[in-house]
């Protein structure tokens, strides 16, 4: 294979890999968290850290990077990106941060996949699918969703026999975390129907990543000032890993995951984005298994799997779409992804 060849491959597989290296690098950083706040970190002061450190890399790439197509900024965009730094980082980010102290990051990761089927389900309500139930991908798409949780419920309803002990106690006060990962699901769903919106109106992804971040950042650090101490804005550093959590979480998972996620509602549309969320549940099981040493059971081993098939149906069907109807990459979330 040449050079061209290679790169033509590179083209067409992008988007899947880069939502694949998204989802392997919000596992580790879901890890990484638990553990942090587990030494007594402030978890709402960890938000705001990261989250201005993400929109001083995302606006230096915009500005240099988007110089020359960057379309004119009006009133109307603000808002947008308002609503979308209220939804994704306020309410979403800030919520599931702060769960990590009431609950494992594997149940985090277990709630964030129902995100796949709420999505499925907004994007036909706000008119961005076109469903028609007998045809052969919307099937398809129907079965894979509904394999995918099938699986995350296998995963919470199911425990099944040991597989693998556990070195690790339960945590308590579950029911905390578990309302928080609720509302921040669910906001993170509507940001993800809004976004696809918004870039019609502003094609510039780099750019509305950073408004959209620098308004969730003045949010956050409104909230966490009127709700912790003075006191907890100084951070333990427990021998760097909360810086390093701070550089991994600004630069990798709030600045270019963001972008990543909006690119990719740009150009294949929000339900193909949020179908690769159930490989989140598959990566936090590996490391909280062989890394943290938690308990693996049967239901969670026969959840993984169901969860990667549903993925590979819902893949495939747009696989076909794209086939069938010719469709190319630079497509935006303004065709269905389900045809008649």
């Amino acid at each position: 294979m040449d050079l061209r060849g290679l790169w033509l491959w590179f083209e067409t597989c992008k988007p899947y890999l880069f939502l694949i290296l998204n989802e392997l690098c919000f596992a580790v950083f879901l890890i990484l968290l638990q553990y942090i706040l587990s030494k007594g970190v402030n978890a709402l002061a960890l938000v705001v850290y990261e989250h201005i450190l993400a929109t001083v890399v995302i606006s230096v790439l915009a500005f240099f990077l988007e110089r020359q197509k960057r379309p004119p900024l009006s009133f109307k965009i603000l808002c947008y990106a308002f609503l979308l730094g209220l939804l994704q980082i306020t309410l979403c980010q800030l919520l599931l941060t702060m769960a990590l102290e009431f609950i494992g990051s594997s149940y985090e990761s277990i709630g964030l996949n129902l995100q796949t089927a709420l999505i499925f389900v907004l994007a036909v309500v706000f008119g961005q699918e076109k469903f028609r139930f007998w045809s052969r991908n919307g099937q398809a798409k129907i079965w894979g969703v509904t394999i995918s949780a099938a699986g995350v419920l296998s995963t919470v309803l199911w425990t099944g026999p040991t597989v693998l002990k556990s070195t690790n106690l339960a945590t308590s006060e579950a029911t905390f975390g578990v309302i928080m990962i609720i509302v921040g699901v669910l906001a993170t769903c509507f940001w993800n129907i809004f976004v696809g919106h918004v870039t019609r109106m502003y094609p510039a992804e780099l750019s509305l990543t950073a408004m959209m971040s620098f308004f969730g950042t003045i949010q956050t650090a409104i909230v966490t000032a009127i709700v912790i101490p003075s006191s907890s804005w100084k951070l333990q550093w427990d021998g760097g890993l909360v810086l390093v959590a701070i550089l991994f979480g600004g630069i990798v998972i709030t600045g270019l995951s963001y972008y990543v996620m909006t690119w990719s509602i740009h150009k294949r549309g929000p339900v193909f984005t949020s179908a690769f969320t159930p490989l989140l549940i598959v990566f936090s099981f590996l490391l909280d298994t062989f890394v943290l040493g938690d308990t693996a059971h049967l239901g969670s081993i026969v959840g993984a799997f169901l969860v990667i098939v549903g993925l590979y149906l819902i893949l495939w069907a747009k696989a076909d779409d794209m086939k069938q109807y010719e469709i190319n990459d630079d497509i935006s979330i303004n065709s269905p992804l389900i045809q008649p």
